[in-house]
């Protein structure tokens, strides 16, 4: 615990020594009395002082909104206590309040006016896509923890709400618009009239666009992770290896192992593993607007980071206290996200429409969320196709098929490094392999540009290979690689390329929506405050069987026994919940009971908890500490119940029906010879609902004039844990069989016609241990005056990962992160803001690879001047400004430095 308490001892006694020194007079007392009489329903679905909310809370109003400079919503919550962020590309960004923070945010819930953002087809948040729009946004509330009582399932590691302005109230025109580096456009735009006293209407909009961060990081796929378990490629090369390796940020790498004992002899009979080149991320994203380039939109020969946002509603005051909303909000998008894989978004659209009746006591609300996949598409799937189809259509003189373009790359590596181990080869020699035609004609016989010398040693003629056999990889952007590189982008399923239908195209046809339909009524007698509400979703998922396994080319049956459905994935939950709240000791002492009761198709049913007690001190109420107690549910998410998910070297398939018999597969010893582990039985049982229970104490106050702490510790036990598992077995879910058994060696390719062939396969599966977490947190916040306002945030966050060896967990969460920031007005009509950030580093796991973090720190800052005859304000900021090498996501781009100027008219 060391650790933990030092460098908080530490902030706390700078702290301390700094407002010793502040005359009392100069502080800002009209701020106190705002503070301390602030309202927040968010964290008990009831009005209440946000000083005396009963679980950990963060708020920010839209005057701190504007302030605190920002290029993307979410990724700024990181300056706010306890909040961690994932960051894989410009606009796609995640959270998380107590751990497990991850680009999937899986246990998180999202909601835009109580409306849930999440993606119908990839159950996540890509950022704030479809959320509320800075302009529109009146305040954001982030409920740390495990809020399942009261908000459903996933409400694991925090709630976030973003609360949108009432039309009633926020009349007018506003508008911005922004530039910046990266060729960086952002404009948005909010109207809102008010006809006679019955009928408001609102209308927002923005447009945004940046030129994306792509990732080039070479670093080797790990074969096998920190905690033993097998890499996504465990036959991987290491790093610099001359026979090539699978690069995290290089695609299309397709593996080879040569076991030939004519080759073997050559390289001191051990058995290699070639690796063709492959391309860039750059190389699979960018579409030069010459090449008949699909993606009209967000386009200038980069690929562009962009969302594009309509939002209009009507609002009818039916009575004084009776109100009907009707919205809808259309959202387009591009951007990078990562998984399993590199995925480029592109054209992503999302529908949303919301009816709702409410008063101050209830609420009657449904809405749908639906989304298509655009022209999304795979960047390895991609890459791969293009390594994997056949150098042209026909037939060669002799009657049989051009080779694929991998297959003459192996071809040509193989006989220069036969040549440059035995005695050599002059130059002008023609191969038995073929040079490509980039226009797509007939190849032609390769012939060695250069003479190759003979009896080199083994290191020396594996370099040569690798270079010369390079150099028949077909051309960026040559006419032939523009003509693949559009017709694999677009394919659905297995696709006819040159004469052959074996490439999968990279798109998907994903297209899939959520209906939900809730409701809440709330009554105070006396002292006691209840609450009671229940909700009702269902899901519809359609892939065509690219993404889930519905659909006629999907092996394996969709969860549902209605023929009528083969061809999607029905799904559906539903809940109830309600809250006793009561007042003690001249309301000084709030006690609190909230439980909800889901029903999950899949998984039965299912109850929440919540206890927890408030005690009030203080003339002014301002001493307030709490304690909480909350067991939470998460249902595991659509794709991790339903996804199929085809690599080639590696099968993602969901685990909801029977789970699945198979071997160990932490793959082979770097001398190639098998690991013993590898033969060893392991059973996957089918996937069950994820439980954790936790408790929080914590003090929020004021403890001198100006200055608030808000410090809180909590410790959280998960139970059915969901991880990610990699194991090598059947589709079918049985063991694999046959004798001999299956060794390390050779490639994990997917059979063309035999689906019960053993292979290496990903899947989601409970761990049989507990897991434990705990942290802390401390913040405090010293208004000095309207001049100078200075804040500070320190978070610890531990994870016991010895837990479940077996497993990935994927914490990805630093131990110690702290901010530090400064704001104030110390002109007329002059604002500032400043922040610096520091991370410590951390062990960073998605699937698509492990990685270490490296500890990094940033400094934003945003300087406004106001224009009050004009009603408009100029702002100047950036973030990261001093370009720290800000990666949040292994595998993902670092998020450099970027400068803005706008203008804002309200």
């Amino acid at each position: 615990m060391k650790q933990f308490f030092t460098p908080v001892l530490l902030s706390l006694s700078v702290i301390k020594f700094s407002f010793a020194q502040v005359p009392t007079k100069k502080k800002n007392l009209e701020l106190d009395t705002l503070y301390l009489k602030e309202v927040i329903v968010s964290a008990s679905r009831t009005a209440e002082p946000l000083m005396e909310t009963p679980v950990s809370v963060e708020r920010l109003t839209a005057a701190q909104l504007k302030r605190l400079p920002s290029t993307e919503f979410i990724s700024s919550l990181a300056r706010l206590k306890g909040i961690d962020v994932s960051q894989s590309s410009w606009l796609i960004t995640s959270f998380s309040t107590r751990g497990f923070n991850s680009s999937k945010a899986e246990r998180v819930v999202q909601l835009a006016d109580y409306v849930d953002v999440a993606s119908p087809t990839a159950s996540l948040y890509y950022g704030n896509w479809v959320g509320v729009s800075e302009l529109d946004m009146e305040s954001v509330d982030v409920v740390f923890g495990a809020n399942s009582a009261l908000y459903g399932s996933n409400a694991f590691n925090g709630v976030l709400l973003m609360h949108s302005k009432d039309p009633f109230k926020y009349q007018g025109l506003s508008a911005s618009l922004r530039g910046g580096n990266r060729s960086m456009i952002d404009g948005q735009l909010r109207y809102a009239k008010v006809f006679g006293d019955r009928f408001a209407f609102k209308i927002s909009a923005n447009y945004f666009e940046a030129d994306e961060f792509l990732a080039s990081n070479s670093a080797a796929i790990k074969r096998v992770t920190s905690g033993g378990l097998a890499g996504s490629d465990p036959l991987n090369n290491a790093e610099g290896s001359n026979t090539g390796w699978n690069a995290i940020n290089r695609y299309g790498e397709v593996g080879s192992t040569v076991t030939s004992p004519a080759l073997t002899a050559l390289n001191n009979n051990q058995s290699y593993r070639i690796y063709t080149r492959g391309y860039t991320e750059a190389e699979m994203a960018n579409w030069p607007e010459s090449s008949g380039n699909p993606f009209k939109l967000f386009n200038n020969g980069n690929y562009k980071a962009g969302n594009y946002r309509i939002n209009p509603s009507l609002h009818w005051q039916i009575t004084p206290k009776l109100r009907a909303v009707y919205e809808y909000r259309l959202s387009v998008s591009n951007g990078i996200f990562q998984s399993t894989s590199r995925y480029a978004q592109r054209g992503m659209k999302y529908d949303v429409h919301r009816v709702e009746l409410k008063t101050d006591k209830w609420f009657l609300r449904a809405y749908t969320v639906f989304d298509y996949g655009g022209k999304a598409y795979d960047l390895s799937s991609l890459a791969s196709g293009l390594m994997n189809a056949p150098m042209a259509a026909g037939n060669q003189p002799n009657g049989s098929r051009y080779p694929t373009f991998a297959q003459n790359y192996f071809s040509v590596w193989n006989q220069v490094f036969t040549a440059a181990r035995s005695n050599g080869l002059a130059a002008g020699t023609a191969l038995n392999a073929f040079a490509p035609n980039s226009a797509g004609g007939t190849p032609t016989p390769y012939v060695i540009p250069q003479s190759i010398a003979g009896h080199q040693s083994i290191e020396a003629a594996q370099a040569l290979a690798t270079q010369l056999a390079s150099g028949v990889q077909l051309p960026v952007n040559s006419p032939l690689f523009q003509q693949l590189r559009e017709q694999i982008v677009a394919g659905i399923g297995l696709i006819d390329v040159n004469g052959t239908k074996t490439v999968r195209g990279a798109a998907f046809a994903n297209t899939a929506r959520f209906w939900d339909i809730s409701g809440q009524r709330e009554w105070n007698i006396g002292k006691l405050n209840a609450i009671a509400g229940a909700s009702y979703r269902t899901h519809l998922l359609q892939s065509a069987g690219t993404l889930f396994s519905d659909g006629p080319s999907s092996p394996i049956t969709a969860n549902t026994n209605e023929v009528q459905y083969r061809d999607r994935i029905v799904n559906w939950d539903g809940g109830a919940y309600g809250q006793l709240r009561y007042s003690l000791w001249k309301d000084r002492l709030k006690l609190a009971a909230a439980g909800r009761f889901d029903q999950f198709r899949n998984f039965g049913g299912r109850f929440s908890p919540r206890l927890s007690a408030v005690l009030s001190l203080g003339d002014n109420r301002q001493h307030n500490f709490r304690v909480n107690y909350a067991q939470a549910f998460r249902q595991p998410a659509q794709l991790d119940q339903f996804i199929y998910l085809d690599f080639g070297t590696l099968l993602v398939a969901g685990n909801v029906t029977n789970g699945y018999q198979g071997l160990n597969a932490v793959s082979a010893l770097p001398n190639g010879q098998a690991n013993p582990d590898f033969l060893k039985p392991v059973t996957i049982k089918k996937i069950a609902p994820e439980q954790m229970n936790t408790w929080e104490i914590g003090y929020k106050g004021q403890i001198a004039k100006g200055l608030y702490v808000d410090a809180s510790y909590y410790r959280s036990v998960y139970n059915n844990f969901i991880g990610t598992l990699r194991f090598y077995g059947r589709e079918d879910g049985l063991a694999p069989t046959g004798a001999p058994l299956p060794t390390a060696t050779g490639d994990f390719a997917k059979p063309t016609t035999d689906r019960t062939r053993g292979r290496l396969m990903q899947t989601w599966a409970n761990a049989d241990k507990e897991v434990h977490t705990q942290g802390a947190i401390v913040s405090l916040e010293y208004f000095f005056s309207k001049k100078l306002n200075f804040n500070t945030n320190y978070t610890w966050s531990n994870i016991n990962e010895n837990d479940v060896p077996g497993l990935i967990l994927g914490f990805n969460t630093p131990t110690h992160k702290f901010n530090v920031g400064i704001q104030g007005e110390p002109l007329k009509n002059v604002s500032y803001a400043f922040n610096y950030r520091h991370t410590s580093g951390y062990t960073y796991f998605m699937p698509v690879d492990e990685g270490y973090i490296q500890a990094f720190g940033t400094l934003d800052g945003q300087v406004s001047y106001r224009l009050p005859k004009i009603k408009s304000a100029l702002r100047l900021g950036g973030t990261n400004l001093l370009n720290a090498n800000a990666v949040q996501v292994y595998g993902a781009a670092p998020i450099g430095r970027i400068v803005y100027l706008g203008w804002v008219f309200e």
